[in-house]
Parts: C-alpha cells; sequence; structure tokens
C-alpha cells in the first residue's frame, strides 16, 4: 500500500507497522488530541467495498470490548475509498521488539504477563469473541510494563482471503476443526514456553517434540512447566480454559511466594473509599464474607450499604461483582446475606457466603484488579461462585453452612457448594361446604311453600305413553342479496389477484462483452454503466434495450417480459468495420 498522508481528520506522521490486515500508521489531529494509532485494512485482503463493510460489522463485537488489557478501539470510519480503524496509541511498542533483541522479563515477571493476557482473553471468551491470533507481536504493552493485547479480528477472515502465521496457531485451528476459546489457551501457552525458555518449540524444519521447559531452564520449576504443557496440550479437551490456566498459574505464584518468605509481615489493609461505611483491618483468624450483585439504581447501593452495616459488618466496598461485606460471624453473614435477598427481590439480586482468611495478595491484586482491595485466592473463589448463583439465591461453602440453623433448607449444588432452598408449602384445599337448607336459604320467618294444586293423573291414565303434536318451523325465505354480495366479493377478489399476478413485473439480465464497460439504456431511457449480472426489475410486455461501449458498434433489440420471470439476454458488441472499396 503506498504511503498515506491523511485520512478523515487525521493526519499521519510515520508508519507504525505492516500486518496482515493491513497498514497501521501514527496519527493526530488538529486540535491537539493525543495521538492515536490508526490502522488501514489493505485492499489486497479487502478488495471490494462490501467485504470490508462486512468484516468491521462481523468483528464489531471485537472492537467493543472494554477492559483494561485489552487494546481501546476509539473509531472507525471511511474515506478516500479506504476503511480504517483508530487505536489508542502505546509508544512502547509490542512484546516482540526486546524478545527480537534478546531481552526477555524474568520468568516470574513473564508468568504475571501472561497471566493478565490469560484473564483478558476469558473476558473476550466470556463476550463470545475468540481471538485466535495470539502472538508476541499482538501484545503490547504499556508505560507501566502491563500487557495489551491486540489484534482481535483474524478470526472473521477465511483462509482464502489471508495467509494466518501458523506458530502460534492450536492443532484444530490448522486443520480447521471445530474450535473455542482453547485455541487461545494453546497460543498463550506457546508465547510463556517461549518467554521461559528463549526458543519456540516448533520453530524450524521437522521439530514436533517438546521438550520440557524445566528441562532448558533450570529455574523453573516443575509444577510451572506442568502447568506450560498442559496448556499446550495438543487435544483441546486436554487444555483448560483461559481463565482457568490463569487461575492455576496465580495459584502457582501464591504459594511460590509463601514457601520463600515463611513469615511474611501482617500487611495492613487500607480503609475502604466508602466515607459512610466503617474501615476495617481483617483479623488474621477467619472472617466470612458475602458478596451481593449490586441493584441497578443508586438508591438500592445505598440502602443495600445500610442494611449490612446495621446487620454488624465490618465492612463493606464496592467491585464490580457486587458488594464485599464482611462479618466477624458467619451466622449474621448468612442471616443478612438471605435477607438482603428477600428484601430487594425486585432488583433480582444474588449473594454468596464463604468463610475463611481475606487477606490481601499481592499477586492477585495485581492480575486482578476487579476483586478490589481484598483481592485473594478466598474472594475470587467467592466471585465464582456468584456467577454460577441464580438470580434471588443464596449460596455459600461448606464452612459457613455448618452455622446454619435447621429452620434454614439447605440443598447441596456442587462441590463444597451449598444453596438456601426456600419451599412454597401448597395451601391445602378447604373442605367442602355442604349446601344450605330450605330454612337457612329462606330465612326463619319466611313463609313455607304451599302446596300444590296440580290435578293428580288419574290411576287409569297412569304409564300410558302421551303424543305431544309440535308444531314444524317454518324455513326462513332465501335473502338473495347476501348471496349476490357474497359472489360479488369472491368474484372482484380473485380478478384483482389475477389482475396483480399478471401484472407483476419480470427481470431482466445481460451478459455484454466486453464485460463491465457496457452503457445501457431501456425504453429511451438515460444510459447508464451497467455491471453484468445485474438484475433490472421491468413490466410485463415489449421493451427496446440499447447497449453501447466505447469502440463498439451500438446494440439495439426488443426483449419480451414475461411477468415474474427472469430473462437472461447474452449481447456481444461488434467494433465497426471499415467500409469497403467501391
Amino acid at each position: 500500500m503506498a504511503s498515506l498522508k491523511r485520512l478523515g481528520p487525521y493526519l499521519f506522521e510515520r508508519e507504525l507497522g505492516h500486518g496482515a490486515l493491513g497498514t497501521v500508521y501514527l496519527g493526530t489531529q488538529s486540535d491537539g488530541s493525543p495521538p492515536v494509532a490508526i490502522k488501514v485494512l489493505s485492499p489486497e485482503v479487502f478488495p471490494e467495498q462490501d467485504l470490508a463493510k462486512l468484516f468491521q460489522r462481523e468483528a464489531q463485537p471485537a472492537y467493543a470490548l472494554r477492559h483494561r488489557n485489552i487494546i481501546e478501539v476509539l473509531e472507525q470510519g471511511y474515506d478516500e475509498g479506504k476503511h480504517y480503524v483508530v487505536m489508542e496509541y502505546l509508544p512502547a511498542g509490542d512484546l516482540q521488539c526486546p524478545m527480537s533483541a534478546g531481552n526477555y522479563p524474568d520468568w516470574r515477571d513473564s508468568v504475571r504477563l501472561m497471566i493478565s493476557v490469560l484473564n483478558a482473553l476469558q473476558y473476550a471468551h466470556d463476550n463470545l469473541v475468540l481471538h485466535c491470533d495470539v502472538k508476541p507481536a499482538n501484545i503490547l504493552l504499556d508505560n507501566d510494563g502491563q500487557p495489551i493485547l491486540t489484534g482481535f479480528g483474524m478470526f472473521y477472515i477465511t483462509d482464502e482471503e489471508i495467509e494466518r502465521e501458523a506458530e502460534f496457531m492450536a492443532p484444530e485451528l490448522v486443520t480447521r476443526g471445530d474450535i473455542d476459546g482453547r485455541v487461545d489457551t494453546y497460543a498463550a501457552a506457546l508465547v510463556l514456553y517461549e518467554l521461559l525458555t528463549k526458543i519456540h518449540p516448533f520453530r524450524g524444519e521437522g521439530r514436533t517434540a517438546v521438550t520440557r521447559p524445566d528441562n532448558i531452564n533450570s529455574e523453573i520449576p516443575v509444577e510451572l512447566s506442568d502447568l506450560i504443557l498442559r496448556g499446550m496440550a495438543r487435544s483441546r479437551d486436554d487444555r483448560p480454559g483461559a481463565g482457568q490456566l490463569a487461575r492455576q498459574l496465580g495459584e502457582f505464584m501464591t504459594t511460590l511466594v509463601h514457601e520463600e518468605e515463611p513469615e511474611p509481615e501482617q500487611a495492613l489493609i487500607e480503609e475502604l473509599a466508602l466515607p459512610d461505611v466503617i474501615a476495617f483491618e481483617p483479623p488474621p483468624e477467619p472472617v466470612s464474607v458475602v458478596l451481593c450483585s449490586p441493584p441497578p439504581e443508586q438508591e438500592a447501593k445505598n440502602a443495600l450499604e445500610l442494611h449490612f452495616a446495621n446487620g454488624g459488618a465490618k465492612g463493606v466496598e464496592w467491585i464490580p461483582a457486587g458488594a464485599v461485606v464482611v462479618f466477624a460471624w458467619p451466622l449474621a453473614a448468612l442471616e443478612y446475606a438471605k435477607l438482603a435477598v428477600e428484601q430487594f427481590s425486585l432488583d433480582h439480586i444474588s449473594a454468596c457466603v464463604v468463610t475463611g482468611i481475606f487477606k490481601r495478595d499481592e499477586i492477585w491484586a495485581e492480575t486482578r484488579p476487579d476483586l478490589g482491595e481484598l483481592a485473594c485466592r478466598n474472594l475470587d473463589k467467592l466471585h465464582t461462585m456468584l456467577k454460577a448463583t441464580p438470580r434471588g439465591k443464596v449460596r455459600m461453602d461448606t464452612a459457613t453452612a455448618r452455622h446454619a440453623p435447621e429452620s434454614i433448607p439447605l440443598i447441596p449444588i456442587d462441590g463444597d457448594v451449598m444453596e438456601i432452598h426456600e419451599a412454597q408449602a401448597e395451601p391445602e384445599p378447604p373442605p367442602p361446604t355442604p349446601p344450605p337448607s330450605l330454612e337457612d336459604r329462606l330465612g326463619p320467618g319466611a313463609r313455607k311453600p304451599r302446596p300444590s294444586f296440580v290435578e293428580p293423573v288419574p290411576a287409569a291414565l297412569r304409564g300410558q305413553s302421551r303424543t305431544i303434536e309440535v308444531p314444524k318451523k317454518q324455513k326462513e325465505p332465501i335473502n338473495w342479496n347476501n348471496v349476490i354480495s357474497f359472489f360479488l366479493i369472491v368474484g372482484f377478489t380473485a380478478a384483482g389477484y389475477y389482475l396483480y399476478e399478471y401484472t407483476r413485473p419480470g427481470t431482466l439480465i445481460l451478459t455484454c462483452i466486453p464485460a463491465n464497460k457496457c452503457s445501457l439504456s431501456i425504453d429511451s431511457t438515460t444510459s447508464k454503466p451497467y455491471k453484468n449480472g445485474t438484475p433490472i426489475s421491468l413490466s410485463r410486455g415489449e421493451h427496446t434495450v440499447k447497449v453501447s461501449a466505447k469502440g463498439f458498434a451500438t446494440y439495439q433489440g426488443k426483449v419480451t417480459i414475461t411477468s415474474r420471470a427472469t430473462n437472461k439476454v447474452p449481447i456481444t458488441l461488434k467494433k465497426p468495420g471499415k467500409p469497403k472499396p467501391k
């Protein structure tokens, strides 16, 4: 693609890179806005404007993702026949640059970096978006060294339109089998493998076997090597999801820190941001923490905070998943979580309770900022439970369930998870009411009915049948006005239908030679360019068609259009011959 100077309101300063989908430029605006990165879609990949529009429409869910570790798409535009995508600009570059220069991060920093990438991938998978092109060149770095994932949209391009890089592709993606989010797990595990060992396991001819990372780099623990190889499993059924692998890597790093520092100092937890809630410093002994999904209105959130504060909560913190509430006693946490769901049932909230040690873990706080100030393994467990809890329900772990009174019925859900089961008692049907007696209906002061004075049937006639003559029903006269109206309605309806079918237009399709150079005029209309195969709707009957092209003799002929039929007419234009000499 030739070098561009501007598109739309953006001026191009220089080219930042060239990828499979197009070229990325550094762009600025005249109003002094911060610089942006602008990806201009390649005309070789998108030779037609309709294909580029289809790609941008299909990739719209990927462009709408909002995550701290995913590149933010600011705008999409079209100018001078080119489609472009405007993204935030990160001057630090991508992960491939330091790797190509031999500057690999420490293996601990590499694990933390890929945990953030895996969490971003899981967020995309939860929003039904696959990446399918995870590689170091698509992992940008911000000013703080945090990874920013880019390159979404490859999944929406077919193999016939673009040649993909196969070094980080999962086996099922290469063979075009059924795919899911585990193709991104495979690629992320391969990137982590290369970060820790400084080599790519499949780069080079004839390399199919994978050497364990701890056999290449002795500093890598065996447990970490097992997790990486599990993410690189050839069968996707043996591979964990992106979020599951991130959680396993986080648990491994947490255990490693505790082993390296057997007596860590007790870190003080800062006061929570809510000014009207008592700040707390959790004791080292276990506490019960409630995670309650947030109601939509701010007034309901304030009422929810007041509800837990009245129950003796030691602290309330709001995270994206809901309110994190700390109680000293499991029974109080359980009771007030149950009351919150019952009282705020119109907002369709749910709640979970977990009892354990909730102490801030720096690794979890770094890789899971969405967990707030109490980021740790137990809060991540609570977060996972809440996502699986139906609206209007309360779930808890077995440690909390042991303190539940017998009046609260519990049912097991999965593993150590219990749920409060509110059994709906069916109302007993009322006993049948006897019919009221005659005295009840008439009242005590009412007169009794007088005896009947009908003459009894004589004994001589008892048991004999009698014939009663019933007068015959007279036939009603026929209303001829209604009959005539009915046939008129049916006749006009049928005539209108057949008239509509007879006058419906037909379709004319021309095949001109030379192609895409013809101009078409029908029934003395203005001549317009015509593209082969374009359907033209014409009324029933005979029409005059004129086809002309530069350098060729004009063709004139007549076509007959039949209702609702497609007429295909081939037309070959001839060049005018020289006149014969006399």
